[in-house]
């Protein structure tokens, strides 16, 4: 792949799209009490409209990521995405029901299922001695998206109750265009099996993976719910489960620089141990500096994942982090769901709880993946 736009501009405009990705994937939690009260429904399925596009996504990101590879398309792959993410929006927006709500989820899902293997793709492509560093700078832009997601759909819930699912409907066609006219390269086809992708040590690094969605998708998908049944209005909600999301802001940069130094292994070690520990004090005092903590030692790990999967697969390396991000998705889709029904069942403090013992079974796991023996 050759870049004929300047690299630093480049990041920026995949940065920016990934901004608008991850805003994207979290703006149905902030309406969950409004939805499952409008809709008459429990937090089981409650979180099914956030699990059916993460597993939806889930399976698609190595189909796509290989038909973008062996044609040439990352471009193509990536704008396509964002004005279906928008179209989805509007018709979730248009639903008035459960079952058709549940129905526009699936095009969320087939829309979230673009980004992060072309995005991440290219970047490990333009930045290969710095992937760590780049991937941390461009998870900047996933960790606005994340923490601005329940504050702005907080607000416009707030402001407009479900209409705002209307209004967000617009930010995808802008970003589409944007890539449209700023992305300039000059891809090649790679013609390799899918097959060679697959690695023993590229699915244990999936493995491991997996511990973040708890954290970020089932957690996180009902903290608004935790503070609003705990006398918190729908905007206060909101405001407070986005301090866990605000600390990527500076993890994620950190975390990439930190891995190109001490190591991939190291730094998703300690990350996963030290998020453990700050959910189990959250859990037993609900401190929003607790919180912050454990949203910073959980986003310390996200772009050491991707600089990692880069290096211990295949030659394709838009699918070797299909093939990990695909199975982080696959957490993400069933995370909501078993949050939800622990919560329905026990409480939101089992709930969370839950996550304790897989952060620390994550920490050691990791030392199962052998050190690569080449560099993407």
């Amino acid at each position: 792949m050759r870049v004929l736009t300047n690299p630093f501009f480049l990041l920026i405009s995949i940065a920016l799209a990934h901004f608008v990705n991850d805003w994207y994937s979290l703006l149905i939690a902030p309406a969950i009490p409004l939805i499952k009260k409008s809709y008459g429904i429990n937090y089981l399925q409650s979180g099914m409209l956030l699990s059916v596009p993460y597993f939806l996504s889930a399976i698609l990101q190595a189909p796509i990521a290989h038909f973008s590879e062996n044609y040439a398309k990352r471009k193509t792959v990536l704008i396509g995405g964002f004005l279906i993410l928008s179209l989805s929006y509007l018709l979730f927006y248009l639903s008035n029901s459960y079952y058709s709500a549940l129905f526009a989820t699936i095009l969320i899902g087939i829309g979230l299922g673009t980004y992060h293997p072309q995005g991440m793709g290219i970047l490990s492509s333009v930045f290969k001695e710095k992937k760590g560093m780049a991937i941390g700078l461009n998870g900047v832009g996933g960790a606005l998206g994340y923490f601005f997601a329940p504050i702005s759909m907080g607000y416009l819930l707030s402001l407009y109750g479900t209409k705002a699912f209307l209004i967000v409907s617009i930010p995808g066609f802008v970003i589409a265009v944007i890539l449209f006219i700023f992305v300039k390269i000059e891809e090649q086809p790679i013609k390799t099996s899918f097959k060679s992708t697959i690695t023993k040590d590229l699915l244990m690094l999936g493995l491991v993976a997996i511990v973040i969605p708890f954290f970020s998708r089932g957690i996180s998908s009902f903290l608004p719910a935790y503070f609003y049944a705990n006398g918190s209005n729908i905007l206060d909600a909101n405001l407070k489960a986005s301090v866990m999301l605000l600390a990527g802001l500076i993890a994620q940069p950190l975390g990439g620089a930190i891995s190109d130094k001490i190591g991939r292994k190291q730094t998703i070690s300690i990350s996963y141990f030290m998020m453990g520990v700050f959910l189990a004090l959250f859990i037993s005092k609900p401190s929003l500096i607790f919180l912050f903590f454990m949203g910073f030692f959980m986003s310390l790990s996200i772009p050491v994942r991707h600089a990692f999967a880069a290096e211990v697969g295949g030659k394709k390396v838009n699918s070797n982090i299909a093939v990990v991000f695909g199975m982080v998705m696959v957490g993400s889709s069933i995370a909501p769901s078993i949050v939800g029904a622990l919560a329905d069942h026990f409480g939101f403090k089992v709930a969370f709880g839950f996550n304790v013992a897989i952060a620390i079974a994550g920490s050691l796991l990791v030392w199962a993946i052998k050190k690569p023996h080449k560099q993407a």
